[in-house]
């Protein structure tokens, strides 16, 4: 390996606890025929602080929808859904409806798991690609502000929150709205501080 190559593995992987990164090292030495990759390396890394850290795995397509299946069986339409958390329940809102009494003999399992286990499968590919990226920014302040700042305003517009604005380039896009201090609006009103008092009573502040 060039002097070059070897700073720009050690820039890339300079964030990673040596520990993990050691063993991670070691453990693509064993099963790699050539020189593993940065990427490589931080994906053995990954896996094994995932591991150390006791996270949990996520459950195959075919287990999930297992799962999916017991529950509906055992709790019934109305009440199964709750008793699924995490992928599982996200995927399974999409097929949820297949499993109400009022459809009689029209539920097709085959199509209903295959509906499922595809949904899933996707889904399952886009987690652990998010789980990748929040992994990657961890460490950087700003980055993660940012995304902080990204949920609050995607949070607000999913409560009504919500206003149009249009760009410099002339599109109108959906932002969320700054929320409003209602006490803050009446302590720089122009009216008496008996009336304040009353306004801030009535509102609860």
């Amino acid at each position: 390996m060039s002097e070059q190559r070897m700073m720009l593995y050690v820039t890339k992987l300079s964030n990673v606890n040596p520990v993990t990164l050691e063993q991670a090292i070691s453990n693509l030495i064993d099963r790699c025929k050539f020189l593993p990759t940065i990427a490589e390396i931080r994906e053995e890394c990954s896996a094994l602080s995932a591991f150390v850290n006791a996270h949990e795995e996520l459950p195959t397509a075919q287990d999930a929808w297992e799962r999916v299946y017991q529950v509906a069986r055992s709790y019934g339409y109305e009440n199964g859904l709750d008793k699924l958390e995490g992928l599982t329940k996200q995927c399974a809102k999409a097929i949820w409806k297949s499993f109400d009494p009022q459809n009689g003999d029209n539920f097709n399992e085959t199509s209903c798991r295959a509906q499922f286990v595809k949904n899933y499968e996707v889904q399952e590919i886009r987690e652990r690609e998010r789980l990748r990226l929040s992994n990657s920014i961890k460490d950087n302040h700003l980055l993660l502000k940012a995304r902080e700042k990204s949920e609050r305003e995607r949070a607000l517009i999913g409560a009504g929150q919500k206003q149009i604005e249009m760009t410099s380039t002339g599109n109108l896009v959906e932002v969320a709205k700054e929320p409003v201090d209602v006490t803050e609006i009446i302590n720089k009103s122009k009216i008496s501080d008996k009336g304040k008092e009353l306004l801030k009573q009535a509102i609860g502040g």
